[in-house]
């Protein structure tokens, strides 16, 4: 009898850890995006997160030329896979002030354990440049950046 509770209470601890032995680990990603920008993310389980990169963005003027350039791409939250999400997020810039970042990830299955994830993120913005004495220039600008990075689940 004793052996029998004992190897039950032995069978029942075996349980209660299998769970914590099996928790999912953080995996972290560190490469370019399909236009040879970095960037890099973390991925828990079904979702992704901690992105930190590049996107080649275009910016557009009310007047003068257009600036094409990699933008910082850090949009806030997780996203899951096999899903699409829009957020936003206000943060300063240095001589634009506080610009309101508007970001789609969308992150979709591809062949066997390839995953694709489509970035989109769009901003506008007013500059103000000194050109002479008590003079200033004022520039509105429109900025848009896709690009998409591919990963090995």
């Amino acid at each position: 009898m004793k052996r029998i509770v004992a190897a039950l209470a032995l069978v029942g601890l075996l349980v209660v850890a299998a769970p914590a032995s099996a928790a999912q680990k953080t995996l972290y990603y560190d490469g370019e995006t399909v236009d040879g920008n970095s960037l890099s993310f973390a991925m828990k389980g079904n979702r992704i997160f901690d992105i930190e990169g590049y996107v080649t963005t275009s910016c557009v003027p009310t007047h003068g030329t257009p600036r094409v350039s990699p933008g910082e791409f850090n949009p806030p939250g997780s996203f899951l896979l096999g899903r699409t999400r829009k957020v936003s997020h206000t943060e300063f810039i240095a001589y634009k002030g506080d610009v309101t970042k508007n970001y789609t990830i969308s992150v979709k299955k591809g062949k066997g354990r390839v995953w694709t994830a489509e970035l989109h993120v769009n901003y506008s913005y007013e500059e103000v440049i000194p050109v002479g004495e008590g003079e200033l220039d004022k520039s509105f600008y429109v900025c848009q950046g896709d690009d998409a990075f591919r990963f090995i689940v």
